[in-house]
């Protein structure tokens, strides 16, 4: 019953605002009453017409969607009963062809069998073919066709690499290697015979060989038989089964098996270098290696120019890029390595012999390399020494040999005389026998393994150097310190020496090599800890004689220092009555002529003399470093002891002057053009000290301002810095300015 009321209400409500809204409280506006009664009756008449169209439409809609349903649901059924018909069919054909399937699977297996077997037979004939024409080919003596035809059964072998047909593989590189070695012994034999004819090998006779007969025809035939050669080439995965190096070189990087008709070339060489140095002869030697060396770089030598002008156009004509030249230096330098392995053992236990060997090798491989353009990359004599056993061995020969060296040098009655001291020009370092003899070592220590063909052998010989040149140092300090006389000849030899080690390994660290060595040992110390790449390693921050040029030169400063000092307490000692003087009595200039202090006179004679026996014991550049030190010390000793702790009138500052600029300066101007500038607070003390009455007043002045008046003003230190600075003192203090002009007794007119 609610409900019906309050809808009721509710549209009652809503007529009322209706009519309130439509017509308000004028009640002229009735009469419109009639057009909005059309106006609403017309909505509704479209309203209900929309409704009825609405109605009739949607069943159509719907039935329509209906249909189609149904027709979906017709043909999904159709489809499911022809999949299922069909499903039927396939089973049934399957059935009735799986014996056909059987058979024909059966059929093709079968065929592809003896597809195979065709191929297989082919393959068989092939060779057998190939075979006998190569055969066919020989026995009427036509042997660049049977080359021609033996490249072909080597190409065969090389496609049926990767085949399963064992058997098949196994005959082809039978029949290949067969027909290789008859073509090989065939052509050899007349190429050999043909070589013999030119001469070749060019060996020295003791007999003199018959002229050769027809020249042009045997240079021919030999240009003919090489291309033949060279056309007889095994596949690369057979030549190691045919041709083989000697067991002891075989594991040696970079040797490999020359082409071979350079091969053949060699043969006879080989053949007399095995009767000569291998055999019972007398050239067999083990303590002449220098002899197998020798014969080896004089039969380069000889069959360069043959091989360069006869050998190298074939091969550049044959479109191949090998260097005949290099390719014998191979071949050669190998018969001198496997001699080497066969003879090193026996030679372990004779260090003499050994080293002998060693040194052999060196020059032998610098020769190769230097003279004939020997690749660097190639193996050579040092690679044979690079083998840990006979690399621990001369590594130890040089350590003892040298240090047996040293021995000798240091005890040399001669030891620490100049080798040059009767050449001037020459004995400018003045540097000792002992000392150039040991620099000398350590320089022929390099050149013995700076050719060795790895980093890290080279890196355990600059330990060796490291190791001796501090030996080396020991030994200067222990003869240091036994020599009690400073101002002697060896002392200053050992003080040369000590610079000239140092001066020596400072340019060392700038060379190339020792460069390389530094990167080598920063990179490979580097990779033991972490990776780094180039851009991380500080390189050329150090290098690699850093601490050995630390402490030479600590040593050189240490026994400089001693001998300043020495010379310096002798000078002091002889300078007391000078320091004693009476400066604050001495007459004025002008009522004397000026002359050197008599006080003064015993001190710089000895100072003179010291500095003449000085200069003829030391080198020049130490000799430059003594003086300065001297200077600096006699400096604050005058400045010190005679000039702060004196008065001085008028006569007494004018002769110090005097003393100072005609005589203590001059005996170092033959060291300087400008001696007054090492000796700095004299020269402006004395300036202060002579400086005229008034100039000298107002300066004291200006400095007692600068530094009495509190607070101290930077403006009044900067006053006086410049009043200074305008009377030339640039050295003194403030402080120690005033303290010098306190020292004058004339500061009155």
């Amino acid at each position: 019953m609610a409900a019906p009321m309050d809808t009721k209400t509710s549209s009652e409500t809503f007529t009322i605002d209706f009519v309130n809204k439509q017509f308000g409280s004028d009640l002229k506006k009735l009469q419109l009453v009639v057009n909005v009664y059309q106006t609403h009756k017309e909505k509704q008449a479209n309203l209900t017409k929309q409704l009825s169209l609405a109605s009739s439409e949607a069943p159509s809609e719907l039935e329509q969607g209906i249909k189609n349903a149904e027709k979906a649901r017709s043909d999904v059924r159709k489809l499911r009963d022809r999949n299922d018909r069909l499903y039927h069919e396939i089973q049934d054909q399957t059935r009735d062809l799986s014996t056909v399937v059987k058979e024909t699977s059966a059929l093709s297996a079968e065929i592809s069998e003896l597809e195979q077997l065709t191929k297989y037979l082919q393959c068989v004939k092939k060779v057998d073919t190939t075979s006998s024409q190569i055969e066919v080919l020989l026995q009427s003596d036509n042997l660049l066709k049977s080359v021609d035809k033996f490249a072909e059964l080597s190409a065969l072998y090389t496609n049926l690499g990767t085949s399963k047909c064992h058997n098949m593989v196994k005959y082809v590189k039978d029949t290949t290697i067969y027909w290789y070695k008859n073509l090989k012994n065939k052509i050899a034999s007349e190429f050999e015979e043909t070589l013999k004819q030119m001469k070749w090998p060019l060996v020295a006779m003791s007999i003199k060989a018959p002229p050769v007969q027809n020249t042009a025809e045997a240079k021919t035939k030999m240009e003919l038989l090489f291309k033949q050669l060279l056309k007889l080439q095994l596949p690369s995965s057979l030549q190691g089964e045919v041709e083989q190096l000697p067991s002891c070189v075989a594991s040696m990087p970079g040797i490999r098996i020359p082409i071979l008709p350079l091969s053949l070339m060699v043969k006879p060489l080989r053949r007399r270098f095995k009767y000569h140095f291998f055999g019972n002869k007398q050239t067999n030697d083990l303590a002449k290696p220098e002899w197998y060396f020798t014969q080896t770089i004089s039969w380069i030598r000889d069959h360069l120019v043959f091989l360069e002008q006869r050998v190298q156009p074939l091969l550049l004509e044959a479109g191949t890029q090998t260097n005949v030249k290099t390719e014998f230096m191979v071949a050669m330098t190998t018969l001198v390595m496997e001699k080497m392995l066969t003879d090193l053992p026996e030679l372990m236990n004779d260090d003499h012999q050994f080293s002998h060997l060693v040194d052999e090798a060196l020059l032998f491989d610098r020769e190769m390399r230097m003279s004939y353009a020997y690749p660097t990359c190639l193996p050579g004599a040092l690679h044979v020494l690079s083998q840990d056993t006979y690399f621990r061995k001369w590594l130890h020969i040089e350590h003892k040999f040298a240090t047996e060296k040293l021995d000798g040098m240091m005890s040399s009655y001669t030891a620490w005389d100049s080798q040059y001291k009767h050449i001037a020009d020459v004995d400018e370092q003045k540097v000792p026998e002992c000392g150039d003899s040991f620099m000398t070592l350590l320089l022929t220590i390099t050149d013995r393994y700076k050719s060795l063909p790895e980093p890290a052998l080279q890196l355990e010989f600059l330990d060796l150097q490291l190791e001796l040149l501090e030996d080396f140092r020991v030994r200067l300090n222990q003869v240091k310190n036994n020599t009690h006389n400073i101002l002697s000849g060896q002392y200053c030899a050992i003080l040369n020496t000590a610079h000239f080690v140092a001066d020596v390994l400072r340019e060392w660290s700038e060379l190339v090599f020792f460069l390389q060595l530094q990167y080598f040992k920063m990179v490979n110390t580097s990779s033991t800890k972490q990776s780094l790449s180039e851009d991380d390693i500080p390189f050329g921050y150090t290098t690699l004689f850093d601490e050995m040029i630390s402490l030479y030169s600590h040593l050189e400063n240490d026994m400089l220092s001693t001998l300043v000092s020495q010379v310096a307490m002798d000078v002091r000692s002889r300078g007391k009555p000078y320091k004693d003087d009476r400066w604050i009595s001495l007459p004025h200039q002008k009522e004397m002529t000026l002359g050197l202090s008599t006080s003064a006179c015993e001190m710089l004679l000895v100072l003179k003399d010291h500095l003449l026996d000085v200069s003829e014991l030391v080198s020049k550049p130490v000799f430059t470093h003594f003086w300065e030190k001297m200077a600096a010390n006699l400096n604050q000793y005058i400045f010190e002891e005679v000039i702060l702790r004196n008065k001085f009138n008028q006569g007494g500052a004018g002769q110090l002057q005097f003393d100072m600029q005609r005589n203590m300066f001059p005996l170092f101007g033959e060291y300087t053009s400008k001696p007054e500038s090492y000796f700095k607070e004299v020269k402006e003390a004395c300036f202060l000290l002579n400086l005229n009455v008034g100039s000298a007043i107002l300066l004291k002045e200006t400095l007692y301002e600068a530094l009495h008046t509190l607070p101290r003003e930077p403006d009044r230190i900067s006053q006086a810095k410049a009043a200074l600075s305008d009377v030339g003192v640039f050295k003194l203090t403030l402080d120690q300015s005033e303290l010098v002009l306190s020292l004058r007794t004339h500061m009155a007119t």
